[in-house]
């Protein structure tokens, strides 16, 4: 289970909003022994690590979803729908160099912040610097986007997608008096929920406790 969630090479896109917003550094502060509390609308929530069953669970939960999206012709790998928008004239793998370019940049110019900084360098050199930087970063977050809404319906998105609700549904709790209990009772009950304010909360928690901890 753990090796097939580590491979989920995609959660850092999922979590790109959180530390554009500057949300993550506060959820960071938030996540200890292994879980978080959060209230929400007067109710006292956590999210938490799964343990062993729950995870068997989860990985039965992701073949079964991943032998029914295989049988789905519709979906494509995302393999061949990087040669169907290669045939249109589209490269992701190009959009891959831009970002890894660019990421080279936005380091470079870091150092050379952080130089001008230790030596006291002028206001208007400090301010280029630190321009530079966020047209970078506005860059990279442009074609990082770019590549998740190209591959949004690929079969890997699809079952990344799938994975992380499971996780996070096995992972909400409640607390009732004394005890913490589960949120829901089904994960067809966690899908119907209408709550968008509290699956947000708990996505973001659940994410950040479970692939980037």
């Amino acid at each position: 289970m753990e090796n097939s969630m580590d491979k989920l090479k995609s959660a850092d896109d999922i979590l790109q909003s959180l530390k554009e917003t500057g949300e993550m550094n506060i959820i960071e502060e938030l996540l200890k022994d292994n879980k978080t509390e959060f209230k929400h609308n007067g109710e006292l929530y956590r999210v938490r690590l799964l343990n062993r069953f729950e995870k068997e669970e989860v990985e039965e939960m992701r073949c079964r979803k991943f032998t029914e999206l295989l049988q789905d012709k519709n979906i494509l790998l995302e393999s061949d729908l990087k040669n169907q928008y290669k045939n249109r004239g589209i490269d992701i793998d190009e959009i891959d160099s831009k970002v890894k370019k660019l990421i080279s940049e936005r380091e470079n110019y870091e150092l050379k912040l952080g130089e001008a900084l230790s030596k006291k360098f002028g206001e208007s050199i400090l301010k280029t610097y630190k321009e530079q930087i966020q047209e970078i970063k506005y860059k990279i977050g442009a074609s990082l986007l770019q590549k998740s809404n190209l591959l949004s319906y690929s079969l890997e998105h699809r079952l990344l997608i799938f994975v992380t609700e499971a996780v996070t549904y096995f992972s909400l709790e409640i607390k009732k008096e004394n005890d913490w209990e589960r949120v829901f009772l089904s994960f067809e009950d966690f899908k119907k929920s209408d709550d968008e304010e509290l699956m947000k909360k708990a996505h973001a928690y659940s994410m950040k406790l479970h692939y980037l901890k």
